[in-house]
């Protein structure tokens, strides 16, 4: 299947491998859509197998913009491999299921470096790309890893789109990274299998509010990260007796790292395999 080219880079013909995970804050997100008071309705569902995500760093944005990124407003068609990235990450989903999803958040390294890796690198399971599916159940799979490949966002999906603040926007992001260098090697040498990773909400500028990213962002209903990127961390959080940032992960199934939350802030529970650091007032 050839891929559609967008304004967010070329990408490879080939379908690539990414990690997923699920979340649900309620914000408006790193690309704007929604409020400060909140996210917009649509962002829980467009249509028919068609959603929203945040995605890690070199989905959103490869030279590092964490507000109104390059990536935003982009679709990709996410097709089931069956399996989930680890034992204990999942239970994976049904092979060849396929959904489509609209970037319109970011998954930051910081905090999620289980999920969401850095441009470049992968994550704890070998994988360089992660999509934290926004939703407040199961839509897809359990942490299930997925082939995707750029494609057109459907009319509803633009429609979306354009009511965003980050509509016509973006960064210019000239050094995407290539998808099929990236996602070529499957970790130790096994196919590349999906996990869930959560968007932590990410400030926007100036009085953006608060944008979640999948790990984050949220973490996912079932592993513990949520979206952390990057080549695969050799620490991917805190140490225990240390204190984890605002939308950090600070719990969950499996979690080694900071468990209290920075002053101001909370650990809430998202779902079994992920605890997020939230602000108190919230």
């Amino acid at each position: 299947m050839k891929l559609v080219f967008l304004s967010f880079g070329a990408l490879a013909s080939a379908a690539s491998l990414a990690t997923t995970t699920r979340y649900y804050d309620g914000q408006e997100g790193a690309c704007g859509c929604g409020t400060s008071s909140g996210a917009d309705a649509w962002q829980l569902g467009i249509s028919d197998n068609v959603y929203t995500a945040a995605g890690s760093q070199a989905l959103f944005d490869t030279s590092g913009s964490s507000w109104c990124g390059a990536g935003c407003g982009t679709c990709y068609n996410l097709t089931s491999t069956g399996s989930s990235a680890c034992d204990g990450c999942g239970t994976g989903g049904v092979a060849g299921d396929s959904i489509i999803v609209m970037v319109t958040n970011l998954c930051p390294y910081n905090g999620n470096q289980q999920w969401c890796p850095q441009p470049g690198s992968t994550n704890e399971y070998g994988y360089g790309y992660h999509f934290d599916i926004n939703a407040e159940s199961e839509v897809f799979g359990d942490n299930v890893v997925v082939q995707f490949e750029q494609v057109t966002c459907p009319g509803q999906a633009t429609t979306d789109w354009e009511t965003c603040l980050c509509y016509d926007q973006t960064s210019t992001d000239t050094t995407s990274a290539s998808l099929a260098s990236a996602t070529s090697a499957s970790p130790q040498g096994e196919s590349e299998s999906s996990t869930t990773s959560t968007e932590p909400t990410v400030t926007a500028p100036n009085s953006a509010a608060e944008t979640t990213v999948v790990v984050t962002s949220a973490t996912p209903t079932s592993t513990p990260s949520s979206c952390t990127g990057d080549a695969t961390p050799s620490d991917t959080s805190a140490s225990t007796g240390s204190t984890q940032t605002l939308y950090g992960q600070c719990g969950g199934a499996n979690w080694t790292g900071a468990t209290a939350c920075e002053s101001g802030s909370t650990c809430k529970v998202q779902n079994p395999y992920y605890s997020q650091c939230v602000s108190s007032s919230d």
